[in-house]
């Protein structure tokens, strides 16, 4: 529902019916019971768009509210099962890719977060195996600014759907290096570009 996601997903559509590559696409959307969510709207922007979506229930909220220290936010360990249930799904009926939204400036986020706060060097994959299933996760948005996806989703008249989850539990670090690559934009107004070839070569 996510305006990365209505990129991908129209972009990979428009791809397969080209015919110039031989790969077969198919939309599928986790439904994780998250309080609030507005299935609605989500089901409206699905036909307004044509897609042809598989819808997967699973109501992984309650496990992960259960398992939630004070203070800690959920993104992480829903985003681990979210991962887990997609790819499983694609073993099992066929598919060798699973393709997420992630975009450059998620990569940007993330590698500052691992560098100074995990103290390791990692920044997001164009492509990562699965341990123990045949699937490897693509990344086809990822030289892509989150500015020119924004500018596609107001272009095409589309309103984001976004967690409500998510929402309610604000993420202070990441917060705080938004505004720190804010601030560096100071000094290098294209610093997107610049940690993007660095990373990637490109």
């Amino acid at each position: 529902g996510g305006k990365d996601s209505r990129l991908l997903a129209t972009t990979l559509r428009a791809r397969a019916r080209r015919g110039d590559l031989n790969f077969t696409c198919a939309l599928i959307h986790l439904d994780q019971h998250q309080p609030g969510f507005a299935r609605a709207e989500f089901n409206a922007a699905l036909a307004r768009l044509g897609f042809d979506c598989t819808v997967i229930s699973r109501d992984t909220w309650s496990v992960v509210e259960a398992q939630l220290r004070p203070g800690q936010i959920p993104c992480a360990l829903c985003g681990r099962m979210r991962r887990g249930i997609l790819n499983r799904w694609c073993a099992e009926h066929g598919f060798n890719k699973l393709a997420l939204g992630h975009h450059l400036d998620d990569a940007v986020e993330t590698f500052l977060l691992n560098l100074l706060y995990g103290r390791r060097l990692d920044p997001l994959k164009p492509a990562t195996p699965a341990r123990d299933l045949p699937v490897t996760t693509i990344r086809p948005l990822l030289l892509v600014e989150e500015a020119r996806i924004v500018a596609w989703t107001q272009r095409h008249g589309l309103a984001p759907i976004a967690c409500p989850v998510c929402d309610g539990y604000p993420d202070s670090r990441r917060r705080d290096l938004k505004a720190l690559i804010d601030g560096l934009r100071a000094l290098q107004p294209d610093v997107h570009a610049s940690v993007r070839e660095a990373l990637y070569g490109r």
